[in-house]
């Protein structure tokens, strides 16, 4: 009689190591140029990309039926300070609505409508979220925003200015050393 505690961890075990394989060996999508030269990327691989390189995503969640968000590629993404802000500072992302892709993140598989729906609760367009290099979501914005506006979320989202605990790169700040130095008395 063979084990069922044996046959179950290796049964685990295969299916882990076929799922790492899967993932490592996955051909993510190029990213796609809009009309103002900004390459987005689907989530996984905007996912990928941020994480190697320690960037935050910007998602923009959109519809193809969707008049605000594409004033929005017109008006606000067409402006070379966002797309310069966009293409260097952030891993620009772009999620649609009705996308038939299914993505391997972290060897979790989702369809991208269900991330959508279900993960960012995205049911209104447009709507953008940020996702740090760690995977803390900021977010959501909601409606058509006018250029010096999304700077501003820019600028705030890049600094770590959302997140009191880290610094302007991102790093943890030691706050047992601030608070040893306003404890130091002070003679009169």
């Amino acid at each position: 009689m063979r084990n069922p505690k044996f046959i179950f961890v290796v049964t685990v075990v295969l299916l882990a190591t076929a799922t790492l394989a899967l993932s490592r060996g996955r051909e993510l999508k190029p990213p796609k140029k809009d009309s103002n030269g900004i390459e987005w990327y689907n989530y996984e691989a905007g996912w990928e990309k941020a994480k190697a390189e320690n960037k935050h995503m910007f998602i923009d969640f959109t519809a193809t039926w969707c008049v605000w968000c594409k004033r929005l590629e017109a008006n606000t993404f067409s402006k070379s300070l966002v797309m310069k802000a966009l293409t260097e500072d952030f891993v620009p992302v772009k999620v649609w609505e009705k996308s038939p892709d299914t993505l391997l993140i972290d060897g979790y598989k989702i369809a991208e409508e269900d991330l959508r729906k279900r993960e960012f609760r995205a049911n209104s367009f447009p709507q953008f979220w940020f996702v740090s290099p760690k995977g803390t979501r900021i977010g959501p914005i909601k409606g058509f925003v006018q250029a010096d506006q999304l700077l501003q979320y820019f600028d705030i989202v890049k600094t770590y200015a959302y997140d009191s605990t880290l610094d302007e790169f991102g790093n943890p700040i030691n706050l047992s050393e601030k608070s040893d130095t306003s404890t130091e008395k002070q003679e009169p």
